[in-house]
């Protein structure tokens, strides 16, 4: 094949022959060959810009779908349903004891339904939480006074019996934290037990036997108390255990799900 310029030459000798020198400058035509193109040049076009190229168009691209993207969301789907199936068995293992701090023992007063005085200190039964002096719940159409009824349950406990607390530091208000027995009874656990104090990190599985049996608080509808003390301006308090966490999502959720059940229901 001949040189590309010298058949550019040509072509514009030729032009400039036939039109004059001006012609050949202004209306010559020149050809133009490279790889994989071809095109005019040098005369007035009407599809200006337009290219041939062999094969696929430049400027053209193909969409290709990406499998991959799909099974990435699937795959975190699926991680945060076993993430929270996780969740949900961690919240029902029992935590460990946290190590003494110290052990106070004699007769005991209930202050509110979670609340001791003994030995002159104040006295936090830890992992439960009771209604507060002055909270009100419903059964049906009627209201009573849960945190007086609390209180009187917690004295029931204590009355006439030697009362023995395994300390476990203090809470933010400068109360002793302990685990309490009084007449070979773990008094938390009754509290929990009878209704009339919730699960506040320990004894989460007497929380549900007593819901299951409708005693106490769960006879009705509630607030709980944490959750009143913030709505209510009173001091809030942490859990007492550091990994209660997830049982505090636990509770949410179940809360959540139980309140959009009622309304379900109601509405129908």
């Amino acid at each position: 094949m001949k040189d590309s310029k010298t058949i550019v030459a040509r072509l514009r000798f030729r032009l400039g022959m036939e039109n004059g020198d001006d012609g050949a400058e202004r209306g010559g035509l020149r050809l133009r060959i490279g790889r994989g193109r071809f095109g005019a040049v040098g005369s007035p076009r009407r599809n200006p810009g337009r290219r041939f190229d062999f094969g696929r168009s430049a400027g053209r691209t193909g969409r290709s779908r990406d499998p991959q993207g799909r099974g990435s969301l699937i795959g975190g789907w699926l991680f945060l349903l076993v993430l929270s199936i996780g969740a949900y068995f961690a919240s029902r293992l029992p935590p460990p004891e946290k190590p003494m701090t110290g052990e106070l023992q004699g007769a005991a007063i209930a202050s509110d339904g979670d609340s001791l005085r003994l030995d002159g200190r104040r006295v936090r039964i830890e992992g439960i939480d009771a209604p507060e002096i002055g909270q009100s719940c419903r059964r049906g159409e009627d209201a009573w006074d849960c945190g007086a009824e609390a209180r009187r349950r917690l004295a029931s406990l204590v009355e006439g019996a030697t009362t023995r607390c395994r300390l476990h530091g203090r809470d933010r208000y400068g109360r002793e934290l302990g685990i309490c027995e009084s007449g070979g009874r773990d008094v938390g656990r009754a509290m929990v037990l009878s209704g009339l104090a919730v699960s506040y990190g320990l004894y989460r599985a007497e929380e549900e036997t007593a819901r299951e049996r409708q005693a106490g608080l769960w006879s009705g509808d509630f607030v709980r108390p944490q959750e009143w003390r913030r709505t209510n301006g009173e001091p809030a308090e942490t859990p007492h255990r550091a990994g209660d966490l997830l049982e505090l999502i636990a509770q949410w959720i179940e809360n959540e799900v139980r309140m959009m059940a009622e309304r379900i229901i109601g509405g129908g």
